[in-house]
């Protein structure tokens, strides 16, 4: 089935939507079926500290409260239509584990590393930049406009928020400069033609 949206044909399928429903369904599942699994997965110093590692990839998977897994969601579902027919298939979805690691060890290195974590929008910056850069390596230059504003709203809050805010920005910032680093690389060894290319 194919949808129109603002003069694009989207692809929209089981295939095209099964990686956003099931990333959507774990983030929903863990807040609201296993609640109690939050106090054994996201970052704390201490428990890193006590060799707790896996939470810098399972803190990605938690939240706070129903607003910050909502805006989440809402995030991964726009990142999805932006960029739905430039998805990475197979085993490229193994990509999201080193965004994820970049992202809470880039939290836990920095200024606000004192403070606990927990959040997909590290991985969710991650995932905007990936995309962007990829589909800009395809031709395609209004990522530009994407990457730019992803880009400069974590430059704004670096320079005006002070290090004890709630806002995670050097999450944000490890999971993008991991996703730069990925894409740069994926587009120089010329796997961008894996993608499937978007219809005029």
């Amino acid at each position: 089935m194919s949808v129109r949206v603002f003069g694009i044909h989207l692809p929209i399928n089981s295939q095209t939507m099964l990686p956003a429903l099931c990333l959507t369904a774990l983030l929903l599942a863990l807040f609201y079926l296993l609640p109690q699994s939050f106090t054994s997965l996201y970052y704390t110093p201490a428990s890193v500290a006590e060799g707790q590692w896996w939470r810098l990839i399972t803190a990605q998977w938690v939240h706070h409260d129903a607003p910050h897994l909502w805006l989440n969601v809402g995030g991964l579902w726009l990142w999805w239509l932006l960029y739905i027919e430039y998805l990475p298939k197979g085993r490229y979805w193994l990509l999201l584990l080193p965004i994820m690691l970049a992202s809470t060890a880039a939290h836990m290195l920095g200024p606000q590393g004192y403070m606990s974590y927990a959040g997909f929008s590290g991985c969710l910056y991650g995932i905007f930049c990936y995309a962007a850069i990829m589909d800009i390596g395809a031709g395609r230059f209004s990522s530009w406009a994407i990457l730019a504003a992803i880009v400069l709203k974590n430059g704004y809050d670096l320079w005006t928020l002070p290090a004890d805010t709630d806002i995670a920005i050097y999450s944000h910032l490890g999971g993008m400069a991991m996703a730069a680093l990925l894409a740069a690389m994926m587009i120089r060894r010329g796997c961008a033609a894996r993608l499937t290319p978007r219809s005029n």
